[in-house]
């Protein structure tokens, strides 16, 4: 497991530098003549086919080899962005860009089936977040390596490297991933990390059809809890800065740092949530409690509540404490902390929502929760920035909260819905 891990790690690292590529050089890009309603443009294209081919992508990897369709993704996008490094045409660069984000949305799809098959059920939630830490890894270096190569060669050696990386590490994949299979066994694996073979997994009920999964009130729970912390996570980052700059009357320095410093909160919640949940599985699978049937989604989503409950005190906090001549050091602890609490749901529910289905249709519902997040970070967009117009940015974050509320407690009114396409595993 050691080696695919490594392998999915740095392949899907390449994924994410290439996906950025373009938006990393667009100040060059708009030097040169290109207007920048037409670089809008072309990241609006890659944006659109990315969240829909996600959601494809996911289905489709319940139907083939999920190592097949990460490498061909890969190798796509590269190949995208190889032709975008030598076109001057803003309609090619359109084109070309909507193709790379196309391809790039075979990326997080296979890697959950990839983990899924080869991880234990006590581990799946650590890897998980371990594997999504390449986003971040690669947000660190690949500014770095692009100015760098666009001082020094200009912008399209820049992106030119991406995309040669990327079809380098496609073909890479193919053999680094051997072993991966097409399906996985519709029977509960042993978790060799306990020694108790009854809270191991869940049973799957391995006739199901995609039909099936969309009848899942489970499944539709993670989604729309999926949506509204996606939603306010995309609102602090898309927003967040400019809340500062005209309600708070902070610098754009300050909104900047207010940014950086969430989205170093959201790696240290992604990891944290990954390994907290599986913590508390393997605790509760080693002492379980006889009267209280034992449930590996009520454990992550305790954790998920938990973190919401948080992430809306902190919201609160920073709308009643940060002032004009508040601390700098006071404005980015409060979001980083708030980046923790609200990408620890995110990671659980995308955890929850994988786990809550056959292994043969795991994909699907992982595509399915991820479909509602697009339509939350959809809502952050446009109607959100509606919303601040005809009124502020304050209660935006308002409902927010009243969102993320809801959701957290609905989560407890229904703390007793377990996936219904899942049943108990049989003591051995």
């Amino acid at each position: 497991m050691a080696g695919v891990f490594v392998a999915l790690f740095l392949c899907f690292a390449s994924y994410c530098y290439n996906r950025k590529s373009v938006s990393l050089v667009t100040p060059q890009l708009i030097e040169e003549g290109l207007d920048a309603s037409h670089a809008g443009l072309i990241i609006t294209c890659q944006n659109a086919a990315f969240a829909g081919s996600k959601f494809f992508a996911g289905v489709l990897s319940d139907r083939i080899n999920p190592r097949i369709l990460f490498a061909t993704g890969l190798v796509i996008s590269g190949v995208a962005t190889l032709l975008f490094s030598s076109s001057s045409s803003v309609s090619v660069f359109c084109a070309v860009w909507f193709l790379n984000g196309l391809a790039q949305g075979c990326a997080w799809p296979s890697c959950v089936k990839i983990i899924r098959q080869k991880a234990s059920p006590s581990k799946f939630g650590t890897l998980w977040s371990l594997l999504g830490s390449g986003n971040n890894f690669s947000g660190g270096l690949s500014p770095i390596l692009s100015v760098y190569l666009v001082t020094t060669y200009g912008w399209r050696t820049s992106v030119f490297t991406a995309g040669a990386i990327s079809i380098v590490l496609g073909f890479f994949s193919l053999f680094a991933l051997k072993g991966v299979a097409k399906s996985e066994p519709n029977l509960p694996r042993r978790d060799k990390s306990t020694s108790v073979n009854k809270f191991d997994s869940d049973g799957i009920a391995s006739s199901s059809s995609f039909t099936d999964l969309l009848k899942d009130p489970f499944l539709w729970l993670v989604s729309v809890g999926f949506l509204v912390v996606f939603c306010a996570k995309t609102t602090v980052v898309d927003w967040g800065q400019l809340y500062l700059m005209e309600e708070r009357k902070r610098t754009q320095h300050d909104g900047s740092i207010f940014t950086s410093s969430f989205e170093g909160g959201g790696f240290l919640g992604k990891i944290t949530a990954g390994y907290l949940t599986d913590h508390l599985i393997r605790r509760q699978a080693m002492k379980p409690d006889p009267n209280k049937r034992f449930s590996r989604s009520s454990c992550r989503l305790s954790v998920a509540i938990f973190f919401m409950i948080c992430s809306v005190m902190i919201i609160q906090a920073m709308q009643s404490i940060v002032t004009e001549s508040s601390s700098l050091v006071g404005i980015v602890s409060l979001s980083f902390v708030l980046g923790t609490t609200l990408y620890g749901p995110i990671t659980i529910f995308g955890i929850v929502a994988s786990e809550s289905a056959p292994p043969h249709l795991s994909g699907s519902a992982h595509a399915v929760a991820s479909l509602a997040g697009n339509v939350g970070a959809m809502i952050s967009g446009f109607p959100f920035c509606y919303l601040a117009k005809q009124y502020n940015w304050t209660t935006v974050f308002f409902i927010l909260q009243v969102a993320i509320s809801t959701v957290f407690v609905l989560i407890l009114c229904c703390r007793n819905l377990q996936p219904k396409l899942s049943r108990r595993q049989k003591e051995d």
